[in-house]
């Protein structure tokens, strides 16, 4: 369990972060573009958690629920403030 924190476990998350942020940025004018980006990085939000999850023998429901629930709401903010 002492290795419940490490970075590595996070760098798959902030490296699909970063890049969906570039993607904003390279494509400011292309709203399908943002849009997909958006629900891809959702989709990877959602797939990196139940993976961690899984990983630290903590997945539940719950969990996985809440992590669907988070990137839907994120996701639909996210495209409401694109449009």
């Amino acid at each position: 369990m002492k290795d419940k924190y490490r970075i590595t476990h996070y760098l798959p998350l902030i490296s699909v972060l970063l890049a969906t942020l570039l993607g904003l940025f390279l494509f400011p004018y292309d709203k399908s573009m943002r849009v997909s980006l958006t629900v891809a990085m959702g989709i990877s939000y959602v797939t990196w958690g139940i993976v961690h999850h899984y990983i630290h023998r903590d997945l539940n429901m719950e969990v996985a629920l809440e992590y669907l629930l988070i990137a839907i709401f994120g996701v639909s903010a996210a495209i409401f403030v694109l449009m």
